[in-house]
């Protein structure tokens, strides 16, 4: 086989991979992030860490609908974005978990051009 025909066979496993669902999206989240990553940080840190990864989260999704506008922009966008965005993914939920284990108020998160119901954090 070609170098061009295994790198196809490459791509084409990796985007089944990456867009196998959403179960297995979350499961893939978690196992990006250590265990207890914030465990050291206070709920206002905590707080700030969380507006920070929703915005990032955010930019990343409006970068991967602008490039999925074509077959190979989507593509491109599912092998440039989704590895960092699972990440954030995965860091939220160690967020939430650690700030419900330290009895943090519940965070109001805004991010500009998102929907109000997209800013509330459990």
């Amino acid at each position: 086989m070609t170098g061009r025909g295994a790198s196809c066979i490459l791509i084409a496993a990796f985007m089944a991979a990456a867009l196998g669902g959403c179960a297995s999206e979350d499961n893939t989240a978690r196992f990006l992030v250590e265990p207890d990553k914030y465990v050291l940080y206070t709920c206002p840190e905590m707080a700030a860490q969380m507006q920070a990864n929703a915005a990032r989260q955010r930019q990343l999704e409006e970068l991967t609908a602008k490039a999925s506008t074509t077959s190979s922009g989507q593509l491109m966008s599912q092998m440039a974005y989704r590895p960092e965005y699972l990440q954030l993914r995965g860091e939220m939920n160690e967020l939430r978990r650690t700030s419900a284990e330290k009895k943090c108020k519940p965070v109001t998160i805004v991010v500009p051009g998102a929907r109000v119901s997209d800013g509330v954090v459990r």
